[in-house]
């Protein structure tokens, strides 16, 4: 932000997968074995995405970087940040790698958002969501 000046989003400009990293700002533990990162951009920036949305992760690992997707699980009402929340399966790659490594302070490169699986293409007076396992994460946008 300008020295002292706090900016409306109309003076900011929208985060963009090839000119910005992520920063990780925050890491909670939600259940064993699940967690949830949280992510900012560069100062000036911020989030564009419908609920429902992905991004993919480039994760840095040895051997290589791991391209992982995993759906936001955070409100687009919040455009200062955005988070994904995960769940470690015994024989997962990438998940297991951002457990193990991943920390606040860490810079990621991340892809999207992306996807058309929303709420917000279909507006109603009320909604009824059903979901098992890791599909509740776009349903945890959707409801945010």
């Amino acid at each position: 932000m300008t020295a002292g000046r706090y900016l409306h989003l109309d003076e900011m400009s929208p985060w963009s997968d090839r000119l910005h990293h992520l920063e990780v700002i925050g890491i909670a533990d939600e259940a064993p074995g699940v967690k949830t990162f949280t992510f900012r951009s560069d100062p000036d920036r911020w989030f564009r995405y419908r609920p429902g949305q992905f991004v993919t992760l480039e994760l840095p690992a040895d051997g290589g970087p791991l391209l992982r997707t995993y759906t936001l699980s955070s409100s687009p009402s919040r455009p200062f940040s955005i988070a994904v929340t995960v769940k470690a399966q015994a024989d997962s790659v990438g998940t297991r790698w951002m457990f193990q490594h991943l920390r606040v302070g860490a810079r990621i490169r991340a892809y999207g958002p992306a996807g058309q699986f929303t709420h917000v293409a279909h507006p109603a007076a009320r909604y009824l969501f059903l979901s098992a396992g890791s599909g509740i994460t776009p349903m945890m946008s959707m409801l945010r």
